[in-house]
């Protein structure tokens, strides 16, 4: 269970985002909006008799499911292999793994969800091959206090269409993912950018209009404040938090992350989240307006996903991608551009005329462009030295230089 918010005042910690894990449903949740049947079948053969586990450092662990990485023996195809056990505290969770195998049956069609290649059932446990993201979890990028490795604005941009094309997918299936963190967010490849794929389904749940869904469940820093007031779930419990995730992949702050967990609540059901921090200074207000469509604390006014695909901090990327597309033509085009030029009549200036003529205009854009870029460079230059001034004052605010050396010793029952 949640634990209840202190009657405290409106503190707040600033510290740095954690990679934390996703806390246990309560023991007492009912099956409601489980999936039951599935279409896969399932494999009672000895697991390492088809696939070979790669020796070394494991992809994901939490208290009741590890994934590791294989290869397929008889195609030499890789794969990650989410095994999961059957029995949880004593119960059976059985239908819980069916129920994540069904959804992703499910959203087989969708290239934002990680696909479903076999099952295999043990004794004690089920395993899960599933595609395999070689760039890892989006977590890496977000916290990197370096720039080469930190996130742009505008691949943040791209990788969040892709998130809410997934989201929006998924919602008009009726299914609600309900764990939506950079930790479920992987990459098919970091170098050069690869793109998305949502995972683990452990915690999703289907809804409909005709019955109510509450549940305790989700990532403390991520849960919408209908979570922690046991109110019915729905669609936009996920887009509040694609709202945080939105303000983790521009910031690496997590907007609601206090010095424990009901701190963190209190700060979720107080809705306190700061648009002024430093690191919000050099975004787009269009970037801060998406996000202040969904940090909000009724459903109903928070944006639906495909509210958010047209929503202009998006659609500005796209509309400067096509401008550029337009305004750099490729060689060939500019050949047949030569080639086809119409003679000049007689009498009119000559090229070279032209040339002479044109040539002061030119040379004054270059000096343009020149200062501007140089302004741009020193204004850069600053604003890394002010940046580092400021982490070097502020102690709360950390730096991941191992961003994974602590996944083993987080609990967390659901990964990958």
């Amino acid at each position: 269970m949640i634990p209840e918010c202190p009657l405290a005042g409106d503190t707040r910690s600033r510290t740095r985002f954690l990679h934390s894990s996703a806390a246990e449903p309560s023991q007492s949740r009912s099956v409601s909006g489980l999936l039951s049947e599935i279409k896969t079948t399932i494999n009672n053969e000895t697991f390492t008799d088809h696939y070979t586990i790669i020796p070394g450092k494991e992809l994901g662990r939490g208290k009741f499911a590890v994934v590791r990485k294989c290869v397929e023996k008889c195609t030499g195809y890789e794969y990650a292999a989410k095994f999961m056990r059957k029995r949880r505290k004593g119960q059976d969770c059985r239908m819980e793994i069916i129920h994540e195998i069904a959804v992703l049956e499910l959203a087989t069609v969708s290239p934002r969800v990680v696909n479903l290649h076999q099952v295999y059932e043990m004794a004690s446990e089920m395993v899960l091959v599933l595609e395999f993201a070689a760039g890892g979890e989006i977590f890496n990028q977000c916290v990197s206090d370096r720039e080469d490795e930190a996130f742009s604005e505008e691949d943040v941009k791209r990788l969040m269409r892709q998130i809410l094309e997934g989201v929006s997918f998924l919602h008009q299936n009726n299914i609600v993912h309900l764990d939506l963190k950079p930790q479920n967010i992987l990459l098919t490849s970091s170098s050069p950018l690869g793109d998305i794929k949502i995972v683990d389904f452990g915690l999703s749940r289907m809804v409909c209009s005709h019955q109510e869904l509450r549940e305790i469940m989700g990532t403390p820093e991520y849960v919408a404040p209908e979570i922690l007031n046991y109110e019915p779930i729905s669609t936009a419990t996920d887009m509040w938090s694609i709202g945080v995730l939105a303000y983790v992949m521009l910031t690496g702050i997590s907007p609601f992350l206090g010095e424990d967990k009901q701190e963190t609540f209190l700060n979720i059901s107080q809705l306190n989240v700061s648009y002024t921090e430093e690191e919000l200074q050099h975004l787009d207000q269009a970037a801060l307006s998406f996000i202040q469509t969904l940090l909000r604390k009724q459903p109903q006014d928070r944006a639906t996903a495909e509210q958010c695909l047209k929503h202009p901090w998006l659609q500005s990327s796209e509309s400067q991608e096509t401008q550029t597309v337009e305004e750099n033509p490729s060689a060939e085009d500019q050949e047949e551009s030569t080639t086809t030029s119409i003679p000049e009549p007689p009498g009119s200036a000559t090229t070279a005329e032209k040339e002479e003529e044109e040539r002061p205009v030119t040379e004054e854009l270059i000096v343009m462009a020149a200062y501007t870029l140089g302004q741009c460079r020193q204004s850069s230059t600053s604003e890394k030295e002010a940046l580092a001034a400021e982490q070097k004052a502020i102690s709360k605010r950390f730096k991941f230089e191992e961003p994974f050396s602590a996944l083993q010793e987080v609990p967390g029952e659901f990964i990958y």
